[in-house]
């Protein structure tokens, strides 16, 4: 489906290109996020979660850019395509997925925090404090960690013997059992995404309807409704998290689609027949999700007149 020739030549413009240029901004704008939320405080429990998907963000940025500067030709020939190919599988990929997961999960908390306290205001406030935030924000960051590791031993870089081309070079030594080890990262990965992806879906459509209902309020006031509760400036809070929910659901479908055809298709990876076709949509995958992780502030100083207070400040003084 993928010719080599094709593959190629994405390899040459997406990788080089277009994933340096996302991962670089996604870099740049996730620290500037870090300083308006440490800035901002943690009084505020939303604050502390999108403080956490701005660390994850970064996690997911550094390897794409990662990847675009191995990528270059002249690097890529220095380090020699085959080391070169072995650190963007066995380093770079695996932790720019990794922090997908979290960065997926902290959206999901962040719209089903959102949705539950627009729903039952009065109570939540008094269970969701910024130590427990603090809490399952750190627990959610170790627990995809070591979920990881069973991946990390399914493998390692060495040298290994190439009949083909008669000579010893840098490659992937794989361990007896690292499809099994494999298997056990893939499935707690894919089960944390569509987990995170339906959570952020359904959470989405609450705080629509809240929204709507809220509307309804305003115009007819003979009854009393929960959403009646909210203030204008957590309605604001409410379409912020809505549009980050929306923007994550976009750029993660073609991703979870292609999880699913790795649980489905054993082909469907590096070393099964269909692996131009796996690398493709791996490339294609890591920019969206690097995307997604770039789009973030423009929502925020749209969305947010308190962060585009602190950022407009910053910028005066740079």
């Amino acid at each position: 489906m993928i010719s080599d020739e094709l593959l190629s030549t994405f390899i040459q413009v997406a990788g080089v290109y277009i994933s340096g240029i996302v991962g670089f901004l996604g870099i740049v704008f996730n620290v500037i996020n870090i300083i308006v939320f440490v800035k901002l405080g943690f009084s505020d429990t939303t604050n502390i979660s999108l403080l956490a998907l701005s660390v994850a963000d970064i996690g997911v940025s550094l390897p794409v850019l990662g990847y675009s500067i191995i990528s270059i030709p002249f690097v890529t020939s220095l380090l020699g395509r085959s080391l070169a190919g072995a650190i963007i599988y066995a380093v770079g990929a695996p932790v720019h997925i990794l922090f997908c997961r979290i960065a997926g999960l902290l959206t999901a908390f962040l719209a089903l925090e959102r949705f539950v306290c627009v729903a039952w205001p009065l109570r939540v406030k008094t269970v969701v404090t910024p130590r427990l935030t603090v809490g399952l924000v750190i627990s959610l960051f170790v627990i995809m960690t070591a979920c990881n590791v069973p991946n990390s031993l399914a493998y390692r870089i060495g040298l290994e013997f190439d009949p083909l081309l008669n000579e010893t070079g840098y490659g992937i030594l794989f361990h007896p059992h690292g499809d099994q080890l494999q298997d056990i990262t893939i499935t707690v990965q894919v089960l944390a995404q569509i987990t995170s992806f339906t959570v952020v879906a359904v959470s989405t459509l609450g705080l629509v309807w809240s929204l709507r209902k809220s509307v309804k309020w305003r115009k007819s006031t003979s009854a009393v409704s929960l959403p009646a509760h909210v203030s204008r400036r957590e309605k604001q809070l409410v379409k912020m998290v809505i549009l980050i929910s929306v923007v994550f659901i976009v750029c993660s479908l073609p991703t979870v689609v292609g999880n699913l055809a790795m649980v489905c298709d054993k082909d469907f990876n590096v070393r099964g027949s269909l692996m131009n076709l796996f690398l493709f949509s791996s490339i294609v995958f890591f920019i969206l999700n690097t995307t997604n992780s770039m789009v973030n502030m423009f929502v925020y100083l749209n969305m947010s007149s308190r962060y585009r207070v602190v950022f407009l400040s910053l910028i005066s003084r740079t």
